[in-house]
């Protein structure tokens, strides 16, 4: 736009508009959240703009900014930018706006200085962003610049003239499709049309060949100008300042800027040609003195900054996601930098029993960001339910048909839908409960469909309401090596415990390496840890037989189950993120040197969670937990290499001869002879006993 003062015809310019895809602020949050964290330096990204049909003097960002080789759009050219992100809304108002927008010009006038220009002439094209991303509301605060010295006005010699209209078009136009610009991707370059000279030549040629005598007539400096208007884009105020500094004898002459503007076809037909005179010579050398512009107006046309939120725009499910993983992701940032979500969202999860435990377990899964949670259960939901087993309703009880398998993983989706859930209506088959020749069939199939649940996952909870139920999980486990953790409840007391490891090691781990020797401390190795079954010396009967209504139903106080849940997960959550995983071993102070071990000044072994014990025995009654740990029992029920090989041989023929009577266990492997000793008097010398070295 063109002005006039005191007879004088001012050259105005277009400014720059910002155009943001939402897919940058989607891909700024997640760098922010997995990369940056708390660090707020400045991030170089990349912007591109267009001459094609050009609208708005628009200047767009999208995902690829962040790209290292970024590329720009087809008939589109680079802009090179620098995000600030302030890590506080506070930080983001007091920012010195002046003093980064003149930060950020001398850098630009820096490159105009020195040959980065004339290797690279896209480094005109120059923008940076103050920002400010509200990650909790998905709000972004943001306000971009376009730095330029503050340089003496340009007069218009002329009035503007459209290039078609221009005496020497036709030699302009046959130069501009011999160079092919628009593959060349050129966005400042000069044009040549005297005779003998007509051609493209890029900046550097043209500066380092100029002279003080040229024929100013034949030469235009071409840009894209990406304005609809009859006034240039700011990035020609950029160019001129470049061309007036290296060629400061340009100083009070007429120079013919030539705006390219395409149209569909790639046709020039709709550039613009200005011819301009700068009168008075730019000091960028006073950098005290040295003033910059840029700053964009906001739609009222004031220098504000600008606020878009995503939430109304964000699919429902993104959203929920990214809300949920919010509070992981910010552990990373100062808490647990080095801890690794993907294992745990990649980590799929078998619940053996969908009641107080089951459900109370699952909530915490989903606050730690496990997705694949599997339920397996044959009950009903009750009327007595729903206020101790969060995922069901009275609705649910009333209707009195409803499974809980079922209506569990019906309820995890509708918490997050990007769960992966499903339930299985199962009975599990137990020691001494006789299968019947019309039952074997359908068990049958149910210990089809258990080893396949069991293999697919990678975790097991044990959260049954009976001893006997955890049997046949427990050996499976241990059969197909998946990490076990069982979880138990008294009236007021509770059981947590991860099953020794039982997946074979792999050839790089140093099992010489997997613990280390610690004063006042014992040390059992992960694959030597005992499992739910080892501390027993008699096999699992029929808990339920010959009981009254309080012996049959789990009678705990409420809060019991929600502790057992919470160590459960958390003991889960501390194995995935030790480098052994089950493997790590398992530190415990014996009663002589306890005192000791929590007096010593050497540090607990731990992973990046804390410890990680065998087990946690808690109770109400004292709020006190304590931490045992205890190893393998050779003759164990469930666990141990005898019983392991004799499911490996016979398989389901194994398993009735176990379902038909509990005893065959405790004769396989040698634990009834303990019952033989009844209650006999052991006599022990110094020679058998296992004494401390304490």
């Amino acid at each position: 736009m063109s002005t006039s003062t005191a007879g004088e015809e001012i050259l105005q310019f277009a400014p720059l508009q910002s155009f943001v895809s939402p897919t940058f602020w989607h891909k700024l949050a997640e760098i922010k959240l997995d990369l940056d964290r708390l660090d707020d330096k400045p991030r170089l990204i990349a912007g591109y703009y267009t001459n094609r049909n050009a609208k708005s003097c628009l200047l767009e960002v999208d995902y690829t900014a962040f790209n290292g080789d970024f590329k720009a759009p087809k008939f589109c050219f680079q802009a090179h930018g620098i995000i600030f992100n302030k890590n506080t809304i506070e930080e983001f108002k007091t920012c010195d706006k002046n003093a980064l927008l003149k930060e950020q010009g001398l850098k630009l006038l820096k490159d105009i200085q020195s040959d980065a220009v004339l290797d690279d002439p896209s480094l005109l094209a120059r923008f940076f962003i103050l920002s400010f991303a509200d990650l909790k509301d998905h709000n972004y605060y943001y306000w971009f610049a376009f730095p330029c010295p503050l340089t003496s006005t340009l007069s218009v010699e002329s009035p503007v003239e459209k290039l078609s209209n221009h005496s020497k078009f036709a030699t302009i136009k046959q130069i501009l499709n011999a160079c092919s610009l628009q593959e060349s991707q050129q966005n400042f370059f000069v044009l040549r049309a005297a005779e003998g000279q007509r051609k493209c030549i890029s900046l550097k040629e043209f500066i380092e060949n100029f002279k003080e005598n040229i024929d100013l007539d034949n030469v235009y400096f071409c840009f894209a100008d990406n304005s609809e208007h009859e006034y240039p884009s700011w990035l020609m105020r950029i160019y001129v300042a470049f061309v007036l500094y290296k060629c400061n004898s340009l100083v009070g002459k007429t120079l013919q800027f030539l705006g390219l503007r395409f149209d569909n076809h790639m046709s020039p037909d709709l550039s613009l040609l200005w011819q301009v005179k700068q009168n008075q010579v730019c000091n960028f050398e006073d950098m005290d003195q040295l003033k910059f512009v840029g700053w964009e107006l906001n739609k009222n046309q004031k220098p504000q900054p600008r606020l878009v939120s995503m939430r109304e725009s964000m699919d429902p499910l993104l959203l929920t996601e990214n809300s949920i993983n919010l509070n992981l992701k910010l552990m990373k940032w100062r808490l647990l930098p080095d801890l690794n979500l993907d294992t745990i969202a990649n980590t799929k999860c078998l619940l053996f029993g969908a009641g107080t435990l089951g459900c109370a377990v699952s909530r915490m899964l989903l606050g730690w960001g496990f997705k694949h949670i599997t339920f397996i259960d044959n009950g009903k939901v009750g009327l007595a339910n729903p206020v101790r087993q969060y995922l069901y309703t009275f609705e649910d009880a009333v209707k009195g048909n409803v499974m809980k398998a079922d209506a569990a993983a019906a309820c995890m989706k509708k918490i997050n839908p990007g769960t992966i859930s499903t339930g299985h209506v199962m009975q599990i088959p137990m020691p001494g409960h006789t299968v019947g020749n019309s039952l074997r069939a359908q068990t049958e199939n149910d210990l089809k469909k258990l080893k396949e649940l069991v293999q697919e996952h990678d975790v097991m909870f044990l959260l049954t309401d009976s001893r006997e139920s955890r049997w046949l999980p427990t050996l499976l486990g241990a059969a197909y090596g998946k990490i076990v953790i069982n979880s138990a409840l008294g009236f007021d007391s509770y059981v947590v415990q991860r099953h020794g490891a039982t997946r074979p090691t792999e050839p790089q781990m140093d099992m010489a390496k997997q613990h280390v020797e610690m004063e006042n401390l014992k040390c059992i190795p992960g694959q030597q840890l005992g499992c739910y079954f080892c501390n027993d010396v008699t096999a699992p009967g029929n808990s339920l037989k010959d009981r009254t209504l309080d012996q049959q139903c789990t009678v705990t106080r409420p809060g019991v189950s929600n502790l057992a849940a919470s160590y459960a997960v958390e003991l889960l959550v501390s194995i995935l993120q030790h480098p052994l995983k089950e493997m790590a071993p398992a530190y415990y102070a014996t009663s002589r040197s306890l005192a000791a071990a929590m007096d010593s000044p050497t540090k607990t072994p731990e992973g990046i969670l804390g410890i990680i014990p065998h087990s946690i025995r808690g109770s109400l009654s004292n709020f006190e937990n304590m931490l045992p740990a205890t190893e393998k029992f050779v003759q164990c029920i469930a666990c141990s290499e005898q019983i392991l090989n004799e499911f490996r041989k016979q398989d389901n023929e194994f398993l009735f001869k176990v379902f038909e009577s509990a005893k065959f266990l405790e004769d396989l492997t040698g634990i009834s002879d303990y019952k033989d000793l009844k209650n006999e008097i052991i006599e022990f010398d110094d020679s058998d006993m296992d004494l401390s070295d304490d």
